[in-house]
């Protein structure tokens, strides 16, 4: 007689339409911010969703993937953004940040570039390689944000 094993693989899901969008730890969004994520971005793949603290107050940080590209969004409880940050392409960097980036760090190639938009303003980070730091912050007239 053949002995055969069962092995059971647990997957958590992420999306169910009965509990919401959950991440791992079990932590629940509330209705306001699931609203906001879907109808913003319905066809991102959620990764992670994660409870958090951001100036002492409860945020809620959801890590997407959307047509390849990288999403981190911080929620308030109440659906709205207070920290977004996206992976983009070279292409959709301002020409004054691409410009300063050559001029600060000649020899370095950026190796991934992020829009981060946080109370009200928008910054463009750049990660480095060959260069003297790993990464480097600018505003769209490509100053360096502080």
């Amino acid at each position: 007689m053949r002995r055969f094993s069962v092995v059971v693989v647990s997957v958590g899901m992420l999306w169910t339409a009965s509990s919401g969008l959950a991440g791992q730890g079990g932590v629940k969004l509330p209705a306001a911010v699931e609203k906001a994520f879907k109808a913003a971005y319905p066809n991102a793949t959620i990764k992670n969703v994660a409870k958090e603290k951001l100036a002492g107050k409860d945020v809620y940080e959801v890590e997407s993937v959307d047509a390849g590209k990288t999403r981190d969004i911080i929620y308030r409880p109440d659906g709205v953004i207070a920290i977004l940050e996206e992976q983009i392409a070279a292409a959709d960097v301002p020409a004054p940040v691409t410009a300063a980036i050559m001029k600060e760090f000649p020899k370095a190639t950026v190796t991934r570039y992020e829009r981060v938009v946080e109370n009200g303003v928008t910054r463009f980070e750049v990660q480095l390689k060959g260069a003297r730091v790993a990464s480097a912050e600018y505003l769209p007239d490509g100053k360096r944000a502080k």
